[in-house]
Parts: C-alpha cells; sequence; structure tokens
C-alpha cells in the first residue's frame, strides 16, 4: 500500500537573515506546533519508521510567502517530496509569475491557500481572490485551502468554476474547535460534496476532540463526511509538527489510526492512506 501524507511543514529557525512573519513564533506557539525546527532529513527518516512514502509539504505561514525549503526537499527527494507553495495573493501579478515559475519545478504539485488568520480571512469577501480562480481553473492547478469561515462563497466559485481541482484542509474545521462543536463546520463542508471536483483532507483529527485516542467522538463525523465525498476524495493527513508538539504522538500511531477506523473497508483505508491523494495529484505511484 502507497501511504502519503496530505500536509506536514517543515521549516527553519528564525534568522536575521531568514526572518518570519511578525509575531511568527507566537504564531507557532498558539498552534501548538512543536517549537524547534523540522527539516526534510529528519521528517524523511520518520516517514521511514512509520513506512510512510511519500508527503506534501505545505510551507507553513509562520515562515510567510516562502517555500525554498519544500523545494530543496522535493530536488533532493523527488519520489519523497511534492510542495503545495504558497503564493503572495494579494499581490496577483507578482503570484502568477510565482505560479509560472513553478512549471520548471516537478516537486511544487499545486498551490496551499489559507484564509483563517488575521491578514487574510477577509479575502474571500472582499474580492482579493477573485483573480485566482480562473487562473488556475485554465492551468489546471491543484489547490488546497484552509477555509474554515467562508464556504459559501467558495461555494459560488465552485459553481462558476466548475474545472478547479480544490482540496478542503482539516474536513473545513476552525482551529480549536472541540468535540460537538465540529458539527456546523462538517456540515458546512459535507454540503460540498455536491461538487465532484472537491476533496477533502482527513487530518489534524487529535486537535478536534479533548477525548483521548482513539478519538472516538469524531468517528460519526469522519464516516458522515467519507460517505458524502466518497473515499477516493478524503485524504489522510497529519499536520505532524502539530501532532508531534501538542500530543506528543509518534507517526506510525496516525497510520495506525486510519487502520483502525471500524467503519472502513480495506479498500477504502488504501484510497485514504495515500492512493487518492496521488491520483488527485496525478503523481504515479
Amino acid at each position: 500500500m502507497l501511504i502519503a501524507d496530505s500536509q506536514v511543514h517543515i521549516w527553519a529557525a528564525e534568522t536575521p537573515e531568514r526572518p518570519w512573519i511578525p509575531q511568527g513564533m507566537k504564531r507557532l506557539q498558539h498552534m501548538q506546533h512543536r517549537l524547534e525546527p523540522i527539516g526534510y532529513e529528519e521528517l524523511k527518516d520518520m516517514m521511514d519508521a512509520a513506512g510512510v512514502r511519500r508527503a506534501m509539504i505545505c510551507p507553513p505561514t509562520w515562515e510567510g510567502d516562502r517555500n525554498d525549503l519544500g523545494i530543496e526537499a522535493s530536488r533532493r527527494y523527488p519520489d519523497r517530496f511534492g510542495v503545495m507553495a504558497r503564493i503572495p495573493l494579494q499581490r496577483p501579478e507578482e503570484a502568477k509569475q510565482w505560479i509560472l515559475g513553478f512549471k520548471d519545478e516537478p516537486g511544487v504539485k499545486g498551490v496551499r491557500l489559507t484564509f483563517s488568520f488575521e491578514n487574510e480571512v477577509n479575502w474571500p469577501k472582499d474580492g482579493t481572490w477573485d483573480w485566482y480562480w480562473p487562473f488556475a481553473e485554465k492551468r489546471d492547478i491543484p489547490t488546497m485551502l484552509l477555509i474554515p469561515d467562508a464556504k459559501p462563497q467558495l461555494t459560488e466559485v465552485l459553481k462558476r468554476h466548475p474545472g478547479l481541482r480544490v482540496t478542503v484542509d482539516h474536513m473545513g474545521i476552525r482551529g480549536g474547535t472541540k468535540d460537538a462543536g465540529v458539527e456546523p463546520y462538517i456540515a458546512s463542508t459535507e454540503a460540498l460534496a455536491q461538487f465532484p471536483n472537491v476533496n477533502i483532507k482527513l487530518s489534524n483529527l487529535p486537535s478536534f476532540s479533548t477525548e483521548k485516542w482513539p478519538y472516538a467522538n469524531l468517528y460519526p463525523y469522519m464516516e458522515r463526511l467519507v460517505r458524502a465525498f466518497g473515499a477516493r476524495r478524503c485524504f489522510w493527513g497529519t499536520d505532524l509538527s502539530r501532532m508531534i508538539g501538542a500530543y506528543g504522538m509518534h507517526y506510525a500511531e496516525a497510520v495506525a489510526y486510519v487502520q483502525q477506523l471500524p467503519f472502513l473497508s480495506a479498500e477504502e483505508k488504501e484510497w485514504i492512506l495515500g492512493r487518492g491523494l496521488c491520483e488527485w495529484l496525478r503523481w504515479p505511484a
């Protein structure tokens, strides 16, 4: 079975030569990620120990719009790492040039956009993101979205651009939401299943429950989404640095978590654990 993680972060320490965004450390601490940087060699070793073949590097928000470490990792290990690149969405012409430049980087598999932080939360509503969708549709750019609070706006985009390829991060749940509080987010994500070009990540799971392993109170919500989207459109992901930092979990435990879910067949586990993600990215095994 090909096991592929749909979301991991790697980053370097903040230095004068490599500054983070203002309040970057505060954001890292607030999100409960591991505080020490994670490099791709360490990540690869953890993947090897857990039987994870591939991982999609999502450059973290606290480093700003930079992709250099992810690209370096994909060049070094092209069959192990892909990159969902960040772009300066609020500067369209610059962002377009970035994207066009990625054509020379086969490790860049698509773009990841985030819309849950103070400087970007209004971008789906104030028109900032409008330019991106026809550009992405025309060029067939796979796009991952951290978009807990703007699904009505996303719905309108999907109606206008049926050729988009979109994956919604973390089941569409806002960070910090726990237990039964996830219900409205699950319902709004479930409604997106009507669009055949939308997928979801079953990722960052421990953060949504106050229970201990195996977070059984999340089972009904996960099962609803798998039944709505189908297993081929549900991608397992760890958000590994948060899992390590906040919950002290090992990579192998995250793989085992999906393996033990009682409502999934063996074939569904295969799709969720990696096959679906790789097919969506057109990244052959």
